[in-house]
């Protein structure tokens, strides 16, 4: 990595990569995170899907197509960093996407400023988004959370916080980062996210009460398992809350309650 990564050692990093690992890959990410933090998360998610290994291991064809930071044959990117793409430059990548892959055994779309995309753009991409060729990938990155309902509803959805989810400390709407253990905590917890005018963003939240899978094995896959039905199954938020009670504070067994939704 040529440049500064502070999400890195954030959960929800690190949750993403171990989904990697599983063989379980997205088609279509959108990924929220402070301005500054966009050009080394461009580059640090490029390198993973590109890498025959998801490793980003520097050996294989895909990570040495790469002839500088940025630059990559099976890389297109839309947009500015501050600025949205227009509709022609997201239908031009909708038709790279479709191309075979040049040295990688992936292409990638990067939508730069995702959140900013005038409606016309976005529903430009609504197609590619719900049925993307087998080789392609899609990445909207984004600041704010104005993206198109219709693309996020299409993604896999990523929250990188700045330094309050490294250290445990809680951000400004005041989203715990860890789980409710009491009663007392969770009645509380469930008032906030019941009242909340904002809806929580539950799989953030999830990933951020998963910060050492390895102390609780058992506890972080169902926090897995939870947090990928959350983000693919347009759950309400009523619904994502009963379950999130009956699995976590309630303790019934998960298959239990997913054999009719997973």
């Amino acid at each position: 990595m040529s440049v500064v990564a502070p999400f890195l050692e954030l959960a929800s990093w690190r949750n993403m990569e171990n989904t990697l690992k599983m063989g379980d890959f997205p088609h279509c990410w959108a990924t929220r995170a402070p301005l500054d933090w966009h050009l080394p998360l461009l580059e640090a998610m490029a390198r993973l899907i590109f890498c025959d290994t998801g490793t980003a291991c520097g050996h294989c064809g895909g990570c040495l197509g790469w002839s500088d930071d940025v630059h990559h044959p099976d890389l297109t990117v839309v947009g500015e960093f501050d600025k949205a793409g227009n509709i022609g430059a997201c239908r031009d990548m909708a038709r790279e996407l479709s191309m075979k892959p040049v040295c990688a055994h992936r292409r990638l779309g990067v939508v730069l400023a995702a959140d900013k995309l005038l409606v016309h753009a976005a529903n430009s991409l609504l197609k590619i988004a719900e049925e993307p060729p087998g080789h392609a990938v899609i990445l909207f990155i984004m600041d704010g959370d104005g993206l198109l309902p219709t693309l996020k509803s299409r993604s896999n959805y990523l929250v990188f916080h700045d330094a309050g989810e490294a250290s445990g400390r809680q951000t400004n709407n005041g989203r715990p980062r860890v789980a409710p253990t009491s009663e007392t905590e969770w009645l509380s917890w469930l008032e906030k996210a019941l009242l909340s005018k904002d809806e929580m963003d539950l799989p953030s939240m999830l990933s951020s009460w998963n910060k050492d899978p390895s102390k609780n094995p058992e506890f972080a896959i169902k926090l897995e398992k939870l947090r990928l039905l959350i983000s693919q199954k347009k759950l309400s938020q009523n619904m994502a809350c009963d379950i999130l009670i009956l699995t976590l504070k309630e303790d019934i067994p998960f298959e239990h309650i997913f054999s009719g939704v997973w």
